[in-house]
């Protein structure tokens, strides 16, 4: 049979088949095919390279082994990114010289697509010429070269594939699974087929400080329940606060500039909570805004251990506060929620005891430093006032001599490691069974940043014993890239500047650059004391 080409199109096609079964079409020689190709956009793809690509290895006559009569001619042109298709059918029986050549009728006997691909897949839009006869010189009486519907190619690998259909025109649609005539081209197939990519493997963080599987026994994960001791006061007898009062008059309060405080920016809220009124109360039930909407959330401080964390609510519906239980483990805070009335530890960030034991809140990152260099970050902050409701002397710290002393009032685990001096404020980093910890007063004056690791996890410390602060954040971004960082020196909040130029403050975000917005990845990281670090995780190697 032979077509008469469109000009316009630049259209060439010499066919020339006269079989009658599908099986003949395994053993026949193939004409030559020249087929129309045109020059598409190469725009890389920004994605990494699936595992089957479309390759010139393809290149081939293929059939549908299910359906009598249909059969394809491809070609993959990869320098310019394009495929193209000859979907031609036959009949067992010629037809009769007079038949025409319509798209769907009895003696149509091929088409032609043609457009982009993309891995493994190509989208093609099909062209079709109607009128004319085959096997004649009688030429093509009218044209529709386009429009008439796209034809899907998929390969998953070198031998088979699917042709997925869709003829407005004719309103046909359907899929076709396609196998090769020969076998030829597969090796070369094969060996066009790109390596896996690397696949990016970012360490995903530890859901807990402790173990991430427990083992439970009889209703806790602490191996000894004897370890939980009393501490003198019931359930609330440290009484937490349940509706927090602030200022924005921060030169009204007299707080000394060296007192430490709690640092917390969530959403559009940046607060102070003094360690003079923590010491008393350890538990603050506050509320948020986020996105325009409230937010309920835990701070709790310990002040036998130094250590501060704010947790998300999540104990809905009910009451979803927590109190003091008046319980310590590792002279640590242990809290109770009052919907469930679950024990938690507060350094393990976990449920210790009760019907939710194991279950791990949603942490969010605190900033623990001196009242003089918070200000200085945010002197928009609003701080937390002595206007509590209750009578405390917040002036004077409940437990006399503790801070200037080793003594320790309540027993802990691993209480021989001598290493530094018990009541050294450390920041400390558990990743699996990697544990560090870096001494406040062992950070530079000014602002030192230390890009580290800590087990597989890529990090960067930022931290001042001038100005009383330490954090530590995942540096592996979740594209894989990993940053290097260099301190900012007298401009807080921004503490770092990374390797892309990128400015990031202390709460680890990027507040300027191509990053701007971003998050680092929070870590399992705060300061405590040191006695109280490696009482809960013995063995942490210390940065000197």
């Amino acid at each position: 049979m032979t077509f008469k080409p469109n000009p316009n199109h630049n259209l060439a096609l010499v066919l020339r088949i006269r079989t009658r079964s599908v099986g003949l079409l395994r053993n026949c020689l193939l004409a030559s095919l020249l087929l129309p190709f045109f020059l598409l956009s190469q725009a890389a793809m920004a994605q990494s390279p699936p595992i089957m690509v479309l390759n010139s290895g393809l290149n081939d006559a293929w059939y549908a082994p299910e359906t009598d009569g249909q059969g394809f001619f491809i070609t993959i042109y990869p320098e310019l990114g394009s495929v193209s298709l000859a979907w031609f059918t036959y009949d067992t029986e010629l037809p009769s010289g007079e038949s025409q050549a319509n798209l769907g009728d009895a003696g149509h006997r091929w088409l032609t697509a043609v457009g982009p691909f993309s891995g493994n897949t190509a989208t093609l839009t099909i062209y079709v010429t109607r009128g004319g006869l085959f096997n004649s010189v009688v030429p093509a009486t009218s044209t529709d070269l386009a429009g008439d519907g796209t034809i899907t190619l998929e390969f998953r690998d070198c031998t088979s594939g699917v042709v997925s259909y869709d003829i407005t025109s004719l309103g046909k649609s359907g899929q076709i699974p396609i196998q090769r005539v020969a076998t030829g081209n597969i090796p070369l197939c094969e060996a066009l087929i790109p390596e896996d990519p690397e696949v990016c493997t970012r360490p995903e963080p530890d859901k807990s400080h402790g173990p991430n599987n427990p083992t439970v026994t009889n209703g806790t994960i602490i191996s000894r329940r004897t370890d939980i001791v009393d501490g003198g006061p019931g359930p609330d007898g440290i009484p937490p606060l349940e509706t927090p009062a602030f200022t924005s008059n921060l030169d009204s309060t007299g707080l000394d500039p060296e007192e430490l405080v709690v640092g917390v920016k969530v959403g559009n809220d940046i607060r102070a909570y003094p360690h003079d009124i923590m010491n008393w109360h350890e538990v603050v039930n506050d509320t948020f805004t986020t996105n325009g909407s409230s937010e309920n959330a835990t701070l709790s401080y310990c002040p036998l251990t130094g250590s501060a964390m704010l947790w998300k609510s999540f104990m809905e519906p009910g009451d979803e506060t927590f109190g003091t239980s008046g319980m310590l483990f590792n002279s640590n805070l242990i809290l109770y929620d009052r919907e469930r009335v679950n024990y938690w530890s507060q350094m393990l960030e976990q449920a210790v005891v009760g019907t939710d034991v194991t279950r791990i809140p949603d942490r969010l990152p605190v900033v623990e430093t001196s009242w003089a260099t918070w200000k200085t970050m945010y002197p928009e902050t609003k701080l937390l006032t002595r206007d509590t409701g209750f009578s405390r002397d917040y002036d004077d710290y409940p437990y006399g001599d503790y801070l200037e002393t080793e003594r320790l009032i309540f027993p802990v685990n691993n209480s021989n490691d001598f290493r530094l001096w018990k009541k050294t404020r450390v920041l400390g980093i558990n990743v699996g069974d990697s544990s560090k910890v870096y001494p406040i007063n062992v950070f530079s004056n000014a602002v030192e940043v230390i890009n580290d690791t800590t087990g597989d996890m890529q990090t960067v410390v930022a931290g001042s014993s001038d100005l009383n602060f330490g954090v530590v954040y995942n540096r592996q971004l979740e594209d894989c890239t990993v940053l290097e960082f260099e301190a900012v020196q007298n401009r807080l909040p921004i503490v770092m500047r990374d390797n892309e130029g990128n400015e990031w403050d202390a709460f680890g975000v990027a507040v300027n650059g191509d990053r701007a917005g971003q998050h680092l990845e929070k870590t399992n990281s705060y300061i405590a004391y040191w006695f109280a670090w490696t009482a809960f995780f013995p063995g942490a190697d210390i940065h000197q």
